[in-house]
C-alpha cells in the first residue's frame, strides 16, 4: 500500500500515540482497507474497545461519530478525562 492508502492507519496510530498518557495500551490492526483503520484500545478502567477511523470520523460503533480521538476517549473513560485535565494543568503550571 502506498502512503496515501495508509492515511487512516497512520492517522489512527499518530492520534493514539499522542493520547497514550490516558489509555492503558493500544494496537492498531494491520490495514485491510485503505478507507478505514481499526485499533484495539484498553482503557485505564480495564475494558478494551475497538475504535475505527474512517472518512466520517472516529467511532466505537456507527451510532456516534466523533471528530477527534480526544472527544471519543472522554466519552468512554472518566480516567482518561482526569489524566487529560492533569496533563493540561501541568502544562499551564509550567508557563508560570
Amino acid at each position: 500500500m502506498s502512503s496515501s492508502s495508509n492515511f487512516f492507519y497512520n492517522e489512527l496510530q499518530r492520534a493514539l500515540s499522542e493520547q497514550s498518557f490516558g489509555i492503558a495500551r493500544y494496537e492498531v490492526a494491520k490495514p485491510i482497507s485503505p478507507h478505514e483503520a481499526t485499533a484495539s484500545v484498553t482503557m485505564l478502567e480495564g475494558p478494551c474497545v475497538s475504535i475505527t477511523l474512517n472518512a466520517r470520523g472516529y467511532h466505537v460503533n456507527s451510532d456516534q461519530i466523533f471528530e477527534s480521538i480526544e472527544d471519543l476517549l472522554m466519552s468512554l473513560s472518566p480516567k482518561y478525562t482526569q489524566k487529560k485535565s492533569d496533563a493540561l494543568f501541568a502544562k499551564l503550571q509550567g508557563l508560570q
